[in-house]
C-alpha cells in the first residue's frame, strides 16, 4: 500500500470521525434545548380558576358512550383449494 493510499484512508477516517462527533453534538444540543423548554419555570406562580371563568367540566355533565345500533358485517375470506390447469382455462 502506497503512502498516498494510506493518507487517503486516513483522511476519510478523520472526516467520518468529525461527522459522527458533529452529529452527536447537534442532537445533544437539541435534547438540551427541549429539556429546557419542557422544564417548568420556578418563578411562575400557579394560576387558579376564578368563579367567573370556568374552564373545567361541571360535575352535572356526564359523558355517555355512543351505542352502535347495527354491528358491521364480518367478511370472511374463502380459500379456493381447487387448482385450474392452464389447458382448462384456454391458455395455449
Amino acid at each position: 500500500m502506497s503512502p498516498f493510499d494510506m493518507l487517503l484512508f486516513f483522511f476519510f477516517i478523520l472526516v467520518t470521525i468529525k461527522a459522527a462527533t458533529s452529529c452527536i453534538d447537534y442532537w445533544r444540543d437539541i435534547d438540551d434545548e427541549l429539556a429546557e423548554a419542557s422544564a417548568p419555570h420556578r418563578t411562575a406562580t400557579r394560576a387558579t380558576l376564578s368563579r367567573t371563568v370556568r374552564t373545567g367540566r361541571p360535575s352535572s355533565v356526564r359523558v355517555t358512550p355512543i351505542k352502535r345500533v347495527d354491528a358491521p358485517a364480518r367478511v370472511y375470506a374463502r380459500s379456493n383449494n381447487r387448482q385450474n390447469n392452464l389447458k382448462d382455462k384456454g391458455a395455449a
